[in-house]
């Protein structure tokens, strides 16, 4: 008959279970650690990484592809590309045969519908006292009048014709609609081309501006003044942005911007290069600041930083970054006091006013 298991080695060992979790729940809790230990670093100039140049061509502020207003074959170009013009100079000439027998037909309808308006006219006017005597009846006159009404009306119709034939035959000079330069002929003589379309481009004169191409990754923070500096030119120049593209090239993946040129206007087509984040002199400008990417922490307030002040007391402060490159953040000037230290690692187990202890600076990269 097989032996029964006995039932004390169970019993004894859940009884051991329950001792050491009993001993385990009144053992007194761990004593707490210490203030926490945390890196600090000292923001540094950004304009290491913050200078960067663009080249580009200068372009007139206002540039139009100019046309004739109506059709018709090139008879003659004035001009040539790279000539300056002044308003209303004549640039290219049509064939006007066509337009000047045009205007000469409009003429002649204008001559016939007054002949047909006196006619009318004068027939209403000898009718009118024959209605009273009973000698016309009143329908005939009233016939007469609208006769009368009717000329008059083609006559004005015949006069506005004219009045656009002959402006149709005065667009067969191209003039200037201002002063500026002839940048580029596309039409010769000989071509027959309709009413609009482009036979040169005219760059009017005034502002000069830098044309060039930002990448996308400089456009979040893209200044507003820039220096410009011309090809073979030692002198720097101003230039501030006036416009942004608001997509990008499909085929670069760029953004076109344009900067207004100060001072004298260099000639068109130029090549000139954008230094941006440098002052007037070229220099680099140190206004941006920059600290280590793990300085920045989110604690559900938005990003920012981990000031440590002279009593090694954390206080959060609100930053909004210019950029994120690799591996540090570049910050708007007055963003964090200067000299000041910031939690360059840990700053995500902190609270405001803790009091930590500073281990060894990181360096800025």
């Amino acid at each position: 008959m097989p032996a029964r298991t006995s039932p004390a080695r169970p019993i004894a060992t859940t009884a051991l279970l329950f001792g050491a979790a009993v001993l385990s729940n009144c053992s007194p809790a761990p004593e707490p650690v210490g203030d926490p230990v945390v890196r600090t670093a000292v923001p540094q100039p950004a304009a290491t990484l913050a200078v960067a140049s663009y080249t580009g061509v200068v372009r007139a502020r206002f540039e139009a592809a100019v046309g004739f207003r109506v059709g018709g074959k090139i008879a003659a170009r004035l001009v040539d590309a790279g000539q300056p013009v002044r308003r209303g100079q004549p640039l290219l000439a049509l064939d006007a045969n066509d337009l000047d027998l045009a205007r000469a037909a409009a003429s002649d309808r204008v001559r016939a519908a007054e002949a047909e308006a006196r006619r009318t006219a004068a027939d209403e006017a000898r009718l009118q006292p024959l209605v009273a005597t009973g000698a016309v009846s009143a329908s005939a006159y009233d016939g007469a009048r609208a006769a009368r009404d009717a000329a008059a009306a083609t006559l004005a119709a015949a006069r506005a014709a004219a009045a656009n034939a002959a402006n149709e035959a005065g667009y067969a000079v191209l003039r200037a609609d201002n002063d500026g330069i002839v940048t580029e002929i596309l039409a010769e003589p000989g071509q027959v081309v309709a009413a609009g379309t482009p036979v040169l481009r005219l760059a009017q004169a005034g502002p000069r501006e830098a044309l060039v191409s930002i990448p996308e990754t400089r456009v979040a923070d893209l200044p507003r003044t820039a220096t410009a500096l011309l090809f073979g030119k030692e002198t720097p120049m101003r230039a501030r942005l006036r416009e942004l593209a608001g997509a990008a090239d499909p085929l670069t993946r760029s953004f076109a911007a344009r900067y207004v040129l100060d001072g004298a206007a260099p000639p068109l087509g130029a090549t000139i290069t954008l230094v941006l984040g440098a002052d007037s002199a070229g220099q680099p400008n140190a206004a941006a600041l920059a600290v280590p990417l793990a300085a920045l922490v989110d604690p559900g307030q938005g990003a920012g930083l981990w000031l440590v002040d002279s009593g090694n007391r954390v206080h959060f402060r609100r930053v909004q970054p210019l950029r994120l490159e690799d591996e540090r953040a570049v910050l708007p000037a007055g963003a964090v006091p200067l000299g000041s230290r910031v939690v360059a690692m840990g700053g995500h187990l902190l609270r405001e006013g803790q009091k930590v202890r500073l281990a060894t600076s990181v360096a800025v990269p």
